[in-house]
């Protein structure tokens, strides 16, 4: 199968609305792990399913549910070790930027805002991949 894009989730990053550039990311993160991209697609349909949906609402799943959801999603595998890389990074994330939009929106340039992921916890060169090809240049430094 071909890399799933942003669109194959009823994704829109092109107008920069701040619920769009979150859910790519949540899927950049679980597509930048050598797990199938169907398995990967089906375990972010059910934690949206679930509500996470902003940094903010991974705090309210503790390691066991969001583990649970994760599983429900068959994302086994990497289950514990995702679990505890979602938690971390969403709670970076809003520690340092506030959210994921102001994030990409404050990056004076795509060197920036890659230098930015690639700090982030369990953001490797995949993850950063996955995500910066979605994202148009427009909308980086756009605040």
């Amino acid at each position: 199968m071909a890399n799933l894009t942003a669109a194959d989730l009823g994704i829109d990053v092109t107008h920069a609305e701040a619920d769009a550039l979150f859910r790519w990311f949540l899927a950049s993160l679980l597509f930048g792990r050598p797990i199938r991209q169907e398995v990967a697609a089906e375990t972010w349909r059910v934690l949206i399913a679930h509500g996470l949906t902003s940094l903010d609402s991974f705090a309210d799943y503790d390691r066991e549910k969001l583990r649970a959801l994760l599983d429900e999603g068959h994302y086994a595998r990497f289950d514990y070790l995702m679990t505890d890389e979602l938690h971390e990074v969403m709670a970076t994330v809003k520690r340092h930027y506030g959210s994921v939009s102001a994030m990409v929106k404050t990056s004076g340039s795509r060197k920036e805002l890659s230098e930015r992921l690639y700090a982030l916890p369990g953001v490797g060169p995949k993850t950063l991949e996955i995500f910066l090809r979605e994202v148009p240049d427009a909308v980086i430094g756009s605040r």
